[in-house]
This record gives C-alpha cells, sequence and structure tokens, in this order.
C-alpha cells in the first residue's frame, strides 16, 4: 500500500477545475467519503468560508452540489461541516480504479490544492499519468504504507528478505563494501552470477517500491485517449456532470495529449464502446505495469 501526495499552487488551481472554490472558502478540508460510485460520490468537507460569504454561495461552484449542511457553525474559525456531491473527472476516475482512495489530509487552501491518495502503487501510477495531463502537479512525494507494523507484508518474498539480510549483515551495502559479492557467494555455496542476478532484482523491487508512484508516467495515445473518452461518457449520460468546468477540463486533457505525446494515429486502435470502464483501466493498468 502506497500513499502519494500531489500538490498545485493556488495560481495553478484554474487549470485543475478548482479554482472559483476560493472565491467563496479560504479553506477546505476532506474529512470522509459518505457514497464512492464513479458517477456519485458524495463527501464530508469541513468549510472555512471568507467573511460576508454563506453556505448558499457554495451553490455556484460547479464542481460541488451541497446535497446537506451537516453543521453550521456560528463561530467561523470552527468552519462548517457539509456533504457534498463531487463533480470531477478525476474524482470519478479514481473512483473507478477501484483501489485508491483520497484521505483526510487532502485540502484547498490560500497555498493550494494537496490532494492525498491511497492505494497500490500501479494504480496510483495510472492516476498520476491522468494527472499530469490535466495539470502537472507542482510538486509530488510518496511513502510506503506500514498498516500493520509487527507483521506488515514486504514487497520482497521471505528469501528474497533473508537473501538482502544476510548481505546487509556482512557489509555488502556498507560504504566502503566490507564483502565482494564474490565472498557472498562463497559463503552461501552458490554462483557468483545468481547471487548477483537475485540482488539485483531485489533492489530494482524496492527501488520501484520507493519511486514508482513519484514517476512522471507517460500514458501512450492509446491509454490517454480512451481514459478520457471514459470520462465523456460519464459526461454525457450524467446529467450533473453536464457543466462548463468539467467540459473545459477534459478539453484541456485532450490539448496536452495533443501537444505531449506521439501522435502515433495509425496504430491506435479504435475503442470498443461496448467495454465497461473498469476493464478499460484494467487493460491499461497492465500495459503500464
Amino acid at each position: 500500500m502506497r500513499e502519494v501526495t500531489f500538490f498545485w499552487r493556488s495560481d495553478r488551481l484554474e487549470a485543475i477545475g478548482t479554482g472559483p472554490v476560493l472565491e467563496v472558502a479560504r479553506r477546505i478540508e476532506f474529512l470522509s467519503y459518505i457514497k464512492r460510485v464513479p458517477k456519485d460520490i458524495r463527501c464530508l468537507f469541513k468549510f472555512h468560508l471568507h467573511e460576508g460569504k454563506t453556505i448558499d454561495d457554495l451553490r455556484i461552484i460547479e464542481s460541488l452540489e451541497v446535497l446537506e449542511v451537516v453543521q453550521e457553525s456560528d463561530n467561523p474559525e470552527d468552519g462548517h461541516l457539509v456533504i457534498c456531491k463531487i463533480l470531477h473527472p478525476i474524482s470519478s476516475l479514481n473512483a473507478r480504479t477501484n483501489g485508491t482512495y483520497a484521505v483526510a489530509g487532502s485540502k484547498i487552501d490560500e497555498n493550494g490544492l494537496t490532494y492525498i491518495l491511497q492505494g497500490p502503487s500501479l494504480k496510483l501510477r495510472l492516476l498520476s499519468g491522468v494527472l499530469r495531463l490535466m495539470a502537472k502537479p507542482d510538486r509530488t512525494s510518496a511513502r510506503t504504507l506500514k498498516l500493520t507494523p509487527q507483521n506488515h507484508q514486504s514487497v520482497l518474498t521471505e528469501k528474497q528478505i533473508k537473501l538482502a539480510k544476510f548481505a546487509y549483515d556482512r557489509g555488502y551495502y556498507d560504504l566502503p563494501k566490507r564483502i565482494k559479492i564474490t565472498e557472498l557467494a562463497e559463503q552461501l555455496g552458490l554462483a557468483r552470477a545468481t547471487i548477483s542476478e537475485h540482488l539485483t532484482k531485489i533492489e530494482g523491487i524496492l527501488m520501484d517500491d520507493l519511486f514508482s508512484s513519484m514517476t512522471d508516467v507517460r500514458l501512450t495515445v492509446d491509454q490517454a485517449r480512451t481514459i478520457v473518452e471514459t470520462m465523456e461518457a460519464d459526461m454525457d449520460n450524467t446529467e450533473a456532470y453536464q457543466t462548463e468546468s468539467f467540459v473545459g477540463l477534459i478539453q484541456r486533457i485532450k490539448e496536452n495529449i495533443a501537444y505531449e505525446l506521439p501522435q502515433d494515429v495509425e496504430n491506435v486502435p479504435d475503442l470498443d464502446a461496448n467495454e465497461h470502464p473498469e476493464a478499460i483501466l484494467k487493460r491499461i493498468q497492465k500495459d503500464i505495469s
């Protein structure tokens, strides 16, 4: 399990379809999901409104639909608890991945948007690729989550852990090295090439686990196009998504695809209109793995 934090400065929020929010609220905190399916994403937020603004002013924000005011505070510093429906293509795509979730700590304030996602590394890489096409984050960071500290699952197999620890204990990873790979092989009674191959693979697994979610994932034309068409299908079939900001955001992604990705359109297969969006995402996730 990984956690990735994406951050966009406040002067770039317009590019990701959230600019108008700061005209009403000085700070918005994501607290939890209430309901989460691709076409109906409901979340509990804490809104800290600008002086002179009311909860009714939130209704002008196209990417949010106010559903219920849970608690309206008399003290502006306490914030108002409000359940809103999210009308944004990235939130819909995030729900479709069936494994990545926004978490508490995600927020919008005067500094910008902090979007924190948790989930498997591969699915986070897919979202990272789409977010990059939407508007490249100004800052990205990632970390591995140890959900069961006393017995957490490792990305390495038991045999790989034993080999890595054997090499570590004998100083193979010290600077300078206290033991050569030939000596490790002799102590283990295995061929030097075998030990070298296993250690290289272990190092690759650890580096991928550490950095893969932070990498600028570049989707192919086919991958990017199918994702955008999935978003457009959602928009065409859901009246609430037929807003100027939703349309504008998809158009911006299309423009970035044309600008950033090689246009090998002759080799782009036709999209099967009957293919389920989740099947499309699964295929793309397999392609980028």
